[in-house]
C-alpha cells in the first residue's frame, strides 16, 4: 500500500464530468501514474490509448534535460480503484478581507485532493509526457526534482458504461483538438532552426525591405496581403529554408537553435538569395527597381521565379551545386535556363496553359530536368527521367530536349 498523499487543486464541472486540476511533482508522476499497458482498463482501451512511445518519449526526455524554459500543458489522468477525498477550503475570511461581493464561483472550487494510496491511475491524454517525465526522473532525478506539472484528474468507472465514457472523452479530446497551423508554427516556433531563420530573413534581409516583400498568409501560394502583391510568402520562404538546411551542419553537441547555429544557417540563406538575385536577370531587375513589376512577371504565370515553386526549384539546384562546390554551374543555369512560359523549361511540367501544377512529383521532375540540361544526370537517370516526364505530361512520345552547351572553364 502506498502512502497517503495530497495535492492542492481546483474542482470544476464540464458537462457530466467533474474534474480536479492539480499540480503534481515528477516523483509522484513517476511512482503513481502507470503506463496504460500495465492497467487492465487500459488494455480494454488499447485501440485508442496505445501509442508507439519510444521515439517521442526520448525526444520529450531530451527536452526536459536540456531546456531550462521547459513547460507542458495539462496531462489528463483517469483514476479508478479508489475515490480521493476532496476537502474544500473555507474562503470566507479571504472574501471578507478582500471585500469580495460575488463569491459564488469560489464555492466548492478551491481545496485539497487527498489520495489514500491505493488508487490506480493512467494517462487518458499525455502518455508520452508522462513517460518522458519518468525517464528523466529515473536518469537525473535532481533535474526535475522541483518541477510541478499540471494534471487534470477525472474518475474512470470500472464498468462497461464507464469504459465507454472514458473512450468518448479520449476521442473528444483528440478529435476536437486544433493543431497549430504551419503558418502559426513558423511565427512562434523557437525550436526549429528553419522557422527561426525564416523570421530573421523576413525581418532583416535587406532586399525584402523589413518584410514588406513577404506576404504573411496561411497558404504558401497566396502572395497578396492587405491588397498588395508581394514577392513571396512567409511559408514559401520557410520551404526554401528547409531545402537549404541540407547545407547547414550545427556545432556538435549544441542545440539546433544555439545562436552560433542560427547565425551560420542565416548566412547560408542570405548567400543563396544574394547569389540568385545577383545572377538571375529578372530577379535582379525587380530588386534593383528596373522596368518590371510583380504584376507583369506574374501575368499568365509566365515567370515561375515569381511564384513560390520557382524559388523552391532554385533552392534545390543551389543545394545540389553547393554540395559539389560548383556554384559556377548554378550561375550558368541562372543565365541559360528559361524560366518563362510558354516556351520555358517547365512547360507541361510545372506550367500548363497558364496554370501552375506544383505537385511534389512535378517539382522533383522539374529539378531533375534542369540537372539533365546541365549535364548532371547519368544515362541511367536520364532514362528514368524520360519515363517520369512521359507519365507526367501524358505524352508517350516525349523525348528529352537537347542539353545546354558545356560550361567552358
Amino acid at each position: 500500500m502506498r502512502s497517503e498523499w495530497s495535492v492542492p487543486s481546483l474542482r470544476g464541472v464540464s458537462g457530466n464530468w467533474t474534474f480536479y486540476g492539480a499540480i503534481v511533482s515528477a516523483r509522484n508522476i513517476s511512482e503513481r501514474i502507470k503506463p496504460s499497458h500495465e492497467i487492465r482498463e487500459a488494455k480494454a482501451l488499447e485501440d485508442f490509448l496505445q501509442r508507439t512511445l519510444k521515439p517521442r518519449v526520448t525526444k520529450i526526455a531530451r527536452y526536459l534535460s536540456k531546456r531550462d524554459d521547459r513547460f507542458f500543458n495539462s496531462i489528463i489522468v483517469g483514476i479508478f480503484g479508489g475515490i480521493p477525498q476532496w476537502t474544500e477550503f473555507d474562503l470566507s475570511k479571504v472574501s471578507a478581507k478582500l471585500n469580495l461581493e460575488e463569491t459564488s464561483e469560489l464555492k466548492d472550487t478551491i481545496g485539497l485532493l487527498t489520495f489514500g494510496g491505493d488508487e490506480k491511475m493512467f494517462a487518458i491524454d499525455g502518455q508520452h509526457r508522462v513517460e518522458g517525465i519518468k525517464l528523466t526522473h529515473k536518469k537525473d532525478p535532481q533535474r526535475v526534482a522541483a518541477d510541478q506539472y499540471p494534471v487534470i484528474f477525472v474518475a474512470h468507472l470500472d464498468t462497461a458504461a464507464g469504459k465507454s465514457r472514458t473512450r468518448r472523452l479520449f476521442c473528444d479530446i483528440n478529435k476536437n483538438a486544433v493543431a497549430v497551423s504551419e503558418g502559426d508554427r513558423v511565427v512562434i516556433d523557437e525550436d526549429d532552426v528553419s522557422a527561426v531563420v525564416t523570421r530573421m530573413v523576413y525581418a532583416n534581409y535587406p532586399p525584402f525591405k523589413k518584410g514588406t516583400e513577404i506576404a504573411v498568409t496561411e497558404r504558401k501560394e497566396v502572395l497578396t496581403e492587405k491588397g498588395r502583391e508581394r514577392f513571396t510568402s512567409l511559408l514559401a520562404l520557410f520551404t526554401v529554408c528547409k531545402r537549404l538546411k541540407k547545407l547547414h551542419k550545427k556545432t556538435r553537441g549544441s542545440p539546433e537553435t544555439d545562436p552560433q547555429n542560427v547565425t551560420a544557417f542565416r548566412d547560408i540563406v542570405y548567400a543563396f538569395f544574394d547569389f540568385s538575385l545577383a545572377h538571375e536577370r529578372s530577379l535582379s531587375r525587380y530588386f534593383n527597381g528596373e522596368k518590371t513589376t510583380l504584376e507583369a512577371e506574374r501575368r499568365n504565370n509566365r515567370n515561375l521565379l515569381f511564384r513560390p515553386v520557382g524559388i523552391e526549384v532554385l533552392a534545390r539546384l543551389y543545394v545540389h551545386f553547393s554540395l559539389r562546390n560548383n556554384l559556377q554551374t548554378y550561375r550558368y543555369a541562372l543565365g541559360q535556363l528559361r524560366f518563362r512560359s510558354p516556351g520555358g523549361v517547365f512547360d507541361k511540367i510545372l506550367w500548363n496553359a497558364g496554370r501552375i501544377e506544383a505537385t511534389a512529383k512535378a517539382k522533383k521532375v522539374a529539378v531533375e530536368l534542369c540537372l539533365y540540361l546541365l549535364r548532371e544526370l547519368s544515362a541511367k537517370d536520364a532514362r528514368k527521367l524520360t519515363g517520369s516526364l512521359r507519365d507526367l505530361t501524358k505524352m508517350q512520345n516525349y523525348s528529352l530536349p537537347e542539353k545546354l552547351p558545356p560550361l567552358r572553364p
